[in-house]
């Protein structure tokens, strides 16, 4: 497997392509945009796009597809079942994605939105817009930090994965499990935060 990476000019938010080794053909991972930098990639690779998966449903990461759609034709697949004006194939936890050699197998993570989805390929984790390296989804002023709920869906979810795992989001660098767990403010102070809850839950029971 092969991990290429273009950014959007329209939002700065990152495009995947994943290809198998030979680059015979291509999955194209939240095409936010179809501008010439992302058609040159794929020239460059020489594969022909099968997939497009969308890790959740917004214009970010959905605004290329029109385009794709009318040169490739491939299939979408989504939480939703409609991205833009298009019908998408429902995945949901569990789902597995079969290309050739590749699998991408997917984990339901309502974050950053109700229909956010994690993609993961052997040791490679695209997570959306969930968090970035060393921070959480987003800048924004007025963003709202995630709920217990969903910290606890990042930590059942992802920081559970082994350390070697790659993180891709949508937004800035590539980053490891390892590196999040441990490096990451936002989650070290909820895991913290965690244990000394478990520490005192344990202390009152004896």
């Amino acid at each position: 497997m092969k991990v290429y990476t273009t950014v959007s000019p329209n939002c700065i938010t990152n495009i995947y392509l994943v290809t198998d080794n030979n680059q015979k053909y291509g999955v194209i991972i939240d095409p936010g945009s179809f501008a010439l930098n992302v058609y040159k990639l794929i020239q460059l690779t020489g594969v022909q796009i099968k997939k497009i998966i969308v890790t959740h449903n917004d214009d970010e990461q959905t605004c290329g597809i029109p385009l794709i759609k009318r040169i490739y034709d491939a299939p979408i697949y989504a939480y939703n079942e409609n991205i833009m004006d298009f019908k998408a194939i429902k995945v949901t936890n569990g789902s597995v994605i079969t290309e050739g050699e590749l699998e991408f197998k997917i984990i339901e993570t309502p974050v950053h939105t109700y229909d956010s989805i994690s993609i993961l390929i052997d040791d490679t984790l695209f997570v959306g817009d969930i968090f970035q390296a060393g921070t959480l989804s987003s800048f924004e002023e007025g963003e709202k930090e995630p709920s217990r709920f969903e910290y606890e869906v990042i930590k059942k979810h992802i920081l559970s994965l082994p350390d070697q795992v790659i993180i891709y989001p949508n937004k800035g660098p590539a980053t490891t499990v390892e590196i999040e767990r441990k490096f990451n403010p936002y989650f070290l102070k909820f895991l913290n935060e965690n244990s000394d809850h478990v520490s005192i839950s344990k202390k009152k029971k004896t």
